[in-house]
């Protein structure tokens, strides 16, 4: 029995499935249209029928994995900025980068390889993905962080709010990277929860948070109660 043919859209979120982890794994430069093609199942002249050159794969990657909004997303945008919401921002996003969750409609150690490449290459795609989903991010820790400052939660310092945010995501994307190989670059010697928590305490210490604040507004298990149920 011949299996029902796919329409043009789906063929093309099939190549574009297809070639995530191929372009994960060699970089842009180094993946050819043939690699490409073979990947997906398809001839060469039907993957120049989706896609008119490799670019155009590749722009419609940075566009895939940019679509769609996890729910949790919402339930912190809605909560006013203060040393709570603060702490909930900054558990959400290590635990995505250590943890993996919440899952998505990419594997994260595809994404995080699709990150170390652009790195290597031009950025393009390491840039979208900071403009498309850090930035306003960002710019939420920083209203959070004035919060705490004028609270009395957390001490006024040379570095900006922006830089703290972006240095605690630097600390959880290197986890992350130092996890990648089957074999870890890096022993913590604990459970991936217990780094998490580590991790997230680190980050709240160093952006600024006294220990007092830290005590009164992080509970990981409550934290991941939340977002478990968001």
């Amino acid at each position: 029995m011949n299996k029902p043919r796919l329409t043009a859209e789906a063929r093309k979120r099939a190549i574009v499935k297809a070639a995530l982890p191929l372009f994960a794994r060699r970089g842009f430069a180094e993946t050819t249209t043939k690699d490409l093609a073979r990947a997906a199942g398809v001839s060469e002249p039907l993957l120049y029928k989706h896609f008119p050159s490799k670019e155009a794969l590749y722009l419609e990657i940075q566009e895939f994995t940019c679509r769609g909004i996890d729910p949790a997303i919402h339930h912190l945008t809605e909560l006013e900025p203060s040393t709570s919401s603060l702490v909930h921002l900054i558990y959400y996003l290590m635990r995505a980068l250590i943890l993996g969750q919440p899952a998505g409609r990419i594997r994260w150690d595809t994404r995080h390889r699709l990150m170390i490449k652009s790195f290597l290459e031009d950025g393009t795609f390491a840039r979208l993905l900071f403009r498309s989903r850090f930035d306003c991010f960002c710019a939420r820790i920083e209203a959070c962080l004035g919060a705490a400052i004028a609270a009395g939660d957390a001490v006024r310092c040379p570095i900006t709010g922006g830089n703290r945010a972006c240095f605690a995501h630097h600390v959880a994307a290197w986890i992350a990277m130092a996890r990648l190989p089957r074999r870890p670059v890096i022993n913590y010697k604990v459970s991936r929860e217990e780094l998490l928590h580590q991790a997230v305490w680190f980050a709240l210490r160093g952006m600024g948070l006294t220990d007092q604040a830290i005590a009164t507004h992080y509970n990981p298990k409550a934290l991941a109660l939340f977002f478990s149920g968001a």
